[in-house]
């Protein structure tokens, strides 16, 4: 007997933003806000604080959960990729499954894939994704790219869905041409002993080949699905520069208008990107049951990654932090699409 897949998506999402905030000036004069942990807290105490703000949006208990997948990248304190483990014995969830899934800042929408598809199998009922980025521990104070990264966290309840909602397909493709543009090093200098180390054109390179890359991606994904640009309501970009958001949506033969940037609010939080974005997004843009988001990212030394999503019913979404509030992103897009 031929097994039928449920339909799964997001049920709830919330986000972690550090309380140290800096006000920062672009290159373009424009003010920016960036965002740093404190000398003693961890990456992973930025994951179980999403994760806890994500449990009570949906009303669930730690005991609910069956799996726990981390793309949290780098995973700190540990020096590894993930902290789906011990996330989830600290958590109380030591009767879920737990691991980690890799793919630089485009875990998070790799992960999603992964996470929807255990749900659809009947394999998991809820799955607790969580997505940290810990950049600031990976540098010295004082460094320049404090200017470009920050410190975030999201965390994502996927569940059972209305049939005909949630995840509906993705294209992914690795990025080997970008594997010689970061690198990670052992440090004693940087808070974290891991140094990150990018050149001055890392981001240039980076982004020109990632935009030449996505209308084919986008291509194959209608092509899969049998849907078009014309269908899709909102459009979700990760935001590492100031200018990616606006050239991506441009690429994907979207307006600038199609999609919410929040790179002044938050800066580069690598894997956590795409999840705080689409946080922004759905809460600014207000998300109605079974429009049509599409979601882009860009890793690195991965992947990059598009994935079509049906937005479901009764969505829970977390609070947004007041030092990195709704009304501040309101301002810098308001700014922006005067532009």
């Amino acid at each position: 007997m031929t097994q039928r897949l449920r339909s799964a998506g997001i049920r709830a999402l919330a986000i972690s933003v550090p309380r140290q905030t800096r006000t920062i000036t672009l290159p373009s004069g424009k003010s920016a806000l960036r965002h740093s942990m404190d000398a003693d807290q961890s990456g992973l105490d930025l994951d179980k604080d999403a994760a806890q703000q994500v449990l009570d949006a949906a009303g669930l208990q730690a005991s609910d959960i069956d799996l726990v997948l981390s793309a949290s990248f780098p995973a700190l304190p540990e020096p590894c990729i993930g902290n789906a483990t011990p996330l989830a014995w600290e958590m109380g969830m030591e009767k879920a499954a737990a691991w980690n899934i890799e793919s630089a800042c485009a875990g998070g929408l790799v992960a999603l894939r992964s996470a929807c598809q255990e749900v659809m199998l009947g394999e998991y009922d809820h799955v607790l994704l969580v997505v940290g980025c810990p950049y600031s521990q990976t540098v010295e104070p004082g460094h320049p790219a404090m200017d470009v990264i920050s410190d975030a966290a999201y965390a994502v309840l996927i569940g059972a869905v209305p049939e005909g909602q949630g995840y509906v397909s993705s294209v992914v493709r690795n990025s080997g041409p970008t594997c010689p543009l970061v690198s990670w090093s052992v440090d004693p200098e940087v808070p974290s002993g891991i140094r990150l180390a990018v050149g001055s054109k890392t981001a240039g390179q980076l982004e020109s080949w990632a935009l030449r890359q996505l209308p084919e991606l986008c291509e194959q994904l209608f092509a899969k699905t049998g849907l078009s640009p014309g269908d899709v309501d909102h459009w979700v970009s990760n935001a590492p520069t100031p200018s990616f958001v606006d050239r991506a949506l441009s690429a994907m033969g979207a307006s600038r208008h199609d999609g919410v940037n929040t790179n002044r609010l938050l800066g580069n939080v690598g894997p956590a990107l795409i999840g705080t974005s689409l946080y922004y997004n759905a809460v600014l843009r207000k998300f109605k049951p079974g429009q049509l988001v599409l979601c882009c990212s860009v890793g690195s030394e991965a992947s990059l990654a598009v994935s079509l999503l049906r937005w479901a019913d009764d969505v829970s979404l977390g609070q947004a932090p007041p030092h990195a509030s709704l009304s501040q992103m309101m301002d810098f897009e308001q700014e922006r699409l005067r532009e």
